[in-house]
């Protein structure tokens, strides 16, 4: 199948990427990135910095200096899927531009549901769309593009958790677990489709937001790789409309919320854990 990815121009939606590509070699994958989720209204000092953690300092400082490496050597960087030590499973990761060079067409838009953004579209002919974190709410036209339809990877359990951040308004509110929500893009409404399943994990509070927040995609990308094989064989799959009785909304935190998020001691980013992240593009 032909399968476009939306995504956003961050980590998250680069080890989503990671994970998708490579559990679905048999498909032709291209990507449409956005910049960022939400419009571009002034931001608490708090969030702007957290931006600089999960965009600005991967996919403006550390890719760009492994692409430059990579020149500078003539090698190619991250390009092993696992470590060569014996008993070191982990997988190397590969940057945006990495995929690029492996032949996966890479474009970024500020729209989707019309202009340059819907022509793009298009003209990738996906079958199937899947999205992670991006920008923007699909509407019609875009949502008639692919003939198996949208699968959308939500950061929240639905319908509870709908909006943006889900993960700090679960650490908020003292949640015992957060989690994300695999369902389907069936309007222009805001996290409402059809739910295929829900992936709820236990909130470590001893870890950072950020942490966090990166914990809870592997078992929904899971999903999504096995709901994506089901579609290529022609298996149908089960999904059930969400209880709006039980929906919340929520946007981005304002300084009241963030004030009382760090007043309970929740931490943003763990540094150590950061350097961790960034090691795994680099090369053994």
């Amino acid at each position: 199948m032909r399968i476009t990815l939306l995504c956003n121009l961050d980590i998250a939606s680069n080890l989503a990427a990671n994970r998708l590509i490579t559990a679905l070699p048999e498909h032709h994958f291209s990507v449409l990135m956005t910049a960022q989720v939400g419009g571009k209204n002034h931001r608490p000092k708090a969030l702007e910095a957290l931006s600089f953690y999960e965009n600005t300092l991967f996919t403006e400082i550390l890719f760009p200096a492994l692409i430059s490496e990579q020149k500078a050597s003539g090698k190619e960087v991250c390009v092993k899927e696992t470590c060569d030590k014996k008993g070191d499973e982990t997988p190397r990761l590969l940057t945006f531009g990495a995929m690029q060079q492996r032949g996966i067409d890479i474009h970024p838009v500020s729209e989707i549901n019309e202009g340059n953004g819907l022509s793009v579209l298009e003209r990738c002919q996906p079958d199937l769309i899947l999205s992670v974190r991006f920008g923007r709410i699909l509407k019609p036209p875009a949502l008639d593009v692919p003939n198996h339809g949208v699968l959308n990877l939500h950061s929240g359990l639905l319908p509870q958790y709908r909006g943006i951040m889900a993960t700090f308004w679960a650490m908020l509110r003292d949640e015992s677990h957060i989690g994300c929500t695999l369902h389907r893009i069936q309007d222009g409404g805001i996290d409402t489709g059809d739910i295929l399943s829900t992936h709820p994990i236990k909130t470590d509070y001893n870890l950072s937001y950020f942490d966090n927040m990166l914990a809870i995609y592997p078992a929904g990308l899971d999903a999504m790789i096995a709901a994506t094989k089901r579609i290529a064989d022609s298996v149908a799959l089960v999904s059930i409309p969400q209880n709006d009785t039980q929906a919340n909304y929520y946007g981005l935190p304002d300084p009241a919320s963030i004030s009382l998020f760090e007043q309970k001691g929740h931490r943003w980013v763990i540094h150590s854990n950061l350097i961790s992240l960034a090691q795994r593009f680099f090369p053994q």
